[in-house]
């Protein structure tokens, strides 16, 4: 029988401190769930945040990658999932590949101490001094690594060229493909809103995978919420009528006196606008809650736990941003929501804002008849993360600090992120893909024509809404032709098929611009899917006679 050698004896060593030290945070996680911390989560990992991690190691393990960034939803869960990696990479079988625990880093770009705490109190123990954001990253110390494990969280948020983020992996050696196979190291990037970085990523070619994490049933999300009416368009609040529109509309006509706490992102100026507004309404209270003007932690108790006895309005500033966490709890005395408009929309700051902070896992909830919203920002930007989410390099516009993507494909960076093929040593960039510029676009599969229904009523501008009928088991009249129900693979698969005869691209309020289709998915089990002329969704203009969009008969 061959001897066990020093290394093996201390990889095994290491093995099993990660693995003792994972069980005692699980458990405390549990003791301090069962005693009402509001942070503790009912389970420490969830299953699928295991599932995806397992997938996440195989990427490295079996397909031999350098980088996995994943993509994932607002507040899907990205804390559990990034212990359970690290975990999974520092107690692997194989003593060839496993990471050695002292080479973990988990990082941000952003300048968030809270993040940083509220990791270190989730992570275990052998990893809590391995943590760092922005403000830390000097600590980090990443020379002559090997063996390595960096996870950079928020990716798109402090990423760019020469900013100290980039600076910091630069000078270790790590941005050098050599360097990374040489010395073993692995990244995965991670952000609700990446759409800059992917396009970088992409031109790694086989170094990269991207990966979407699970969404559970229970999560709810933007799509969902617009769906449901719950996010609506936002406006100015820099004039006092302004303000007293929306907290007659959205505050005493959805609520009454079922008194809540409403969240508006303001300015200097617009704080003092929707400050002064207030002061002439009855039964409503304002507040600022800033870095510089904080809630106490009496005032929080009483707005958030104790019973209220007038509506309150928090004008916040820094706060309730990405990586920020809303707790259940809270969404549930939350009333009414409205970023802060801007003539220039940034995509992902206004669904990483007020909108994002309120998804998570409570669509039961919503479901059961809980009454919330409406949370206003723009709602084209919505559509365009979705449509992102969906196919990061589809057919959509995109809008972000620096970053500017038409519908063709073609992008301007004015500043380029750390990822960009010239800051990697030794790449060989492949070529973006060609994007086909359809005039029409389509939707994911939906269970139902009614909920199919309702977002496309969300989001159609103008023309009519149709349906297609079965006019058998599985077959439409299609073209006034029976044929048999189109299967629906993914997106770029079926936007080729023809699928958009009758809608028509000319605007009216006659004419069809969206129809819905039953299709079978890749089980053959019928679902139903949307069509419609992106010429639809552009906003009714006021003094237009064009009518807004309808529903009309089945055809």
């Amino acid at each position: 029988m061959q001897a066990i050698t020093e290394n093996e004896r201390i990889i095994t060593a290491r093995r099993e401190y990660v693995i003792q030290s994972y069980e005692s945070a699980k458990a405390d996680n549990r003791l301090r769930n069962l005693e009402g911390d509001e942070k503790a989560t009912e389970q420490y990992i969830f299953p699928n945040q295991i599932e995806d991690a397992n997938n996440i190691v195989n990427e490295f393990y079996v397909n031999r990658r350098r980088v996995v960034s994943v993509t994932k939803k607002t507040k899907v869960g990205a804390d559990g999932l990034m212990i359970e990696v690290t975990k999974l990479m520092t107690t692997h079988s194989d003593d060839d590949f496993i990471t050695n625990v002292n080479n973990v880093r988990i990082l941000t770009g952003m300048s968030n101490a809270s993040w940083e705490r509220d990791m270190k109190e989730k992570a275990p123990s052998c990893f809590k001094d391995k943590i760092f954001h922005h403000g830390q990253l000097q600590k980090a110390d990443l020379t002559n690594l090997s063996n390595a494990l960096i996870i950079i969280d928020e990716i798109d948020t402090g990423d760019k060229e020469f900013q100290v983020l980039h600076n910091t992996l630069k000078q270790s050696g790590v941005l050098n493909v050599d360097y990374m196979k040489g010395m073993n190291i692995y990244f995965v990037f991670i952000s609700a809103t990446m759409i800059k970085e992917l396009h970088d990523l992409y031109r790694w070619g086989n170094l990269h995978v991207n990966y979407k994490m699970t969404i559970p049933d229970s999560y709810i999300g933007h799509k969902e919420f617009l769906e449901m009416g719950i996010i609506q368009e936002f406006y100015p609040l820099n004039t006092r009528d302004s303000v007293e529109r929306w907290i007659l509309e959205d505050i005493f006509q959805k609520y009454g006196s079922e008194y809540r706490v409403h969240i508006v992102r303001v300015d200097n100026k617009t704080a003092k606008t929707i400050e002064h507004a207030c002061m002439f309404v009855s039964n409503v209270i304002f507040h600022m809650h800033t870095s510089n003007d904080r809630l106490s932690e009496t005032q929080i108790k009483e707005f958030f736990n104790d019973p209220l006895t007038n509506h309150i309005v928090l004008g916040i500033k820094g706060f309730f941003r990405r990586a920020n966490l809303i707790p259940n709890k809270w969404k549930l005395r939350i009333g009414a929501t409205h970023e802060l408009h801007t003539k220039i929309v940034d995509n992902n700051v206004q669904n990483q804002g007020l909108p994002g902070r309120m998804t998570g896992y409570w669509k039961d909830v919503i479901l059961a008849g809980h009454k919330t919203g409406p949370y206003r920002t723009s709602k084209k930007a919505v559509l365009e993360y979705e449509k992102a989410y969906e196919n990061p390099f589809g057919t959509y516009s995109y809008h972000t600090d620096g970053f500017t993507r038409k519908e063709n494909g073609k992008v301007t960076a004015k500043k380029n992120t750390m990822l960009t093929a010239r800051n990697i040593d030794g790449l060989v960039p492949v070529d973006l893909p060609n994007i086909v510029n359809y005039k029409h676009e389509i939707t994911g599969l939906y269970e139902s024509s009614n909920a199919l229904n309702s977002y496309l009523t969300s989001i159609i501008q103008v023309g009519k809404i149709t349906k297609y009928t079965k006019s058998s088991e599985n077959t439409i009249q299609y073209r006034g032709q029976p044929i048999k129900l189109l299967t629906y693979e993914n997106r770029d698969q079926f936007i080729k098929l023809d699928i958009n005869a009758g809608i028509n691209n000319k605007l009216s309020p006659n004419n069809i611009s969206s129809r819905m289709m039953p299709v079978f998915d890749e089980n053959q089990t019928v679902k139903w899917i949307g069509i419609y002329t992106k010429a639809a969704l552009e906003p009714v203009s006021q003094t237009s006679s064009v009518s807004s969009a309808s529903s009309s008969s089945t055809l």
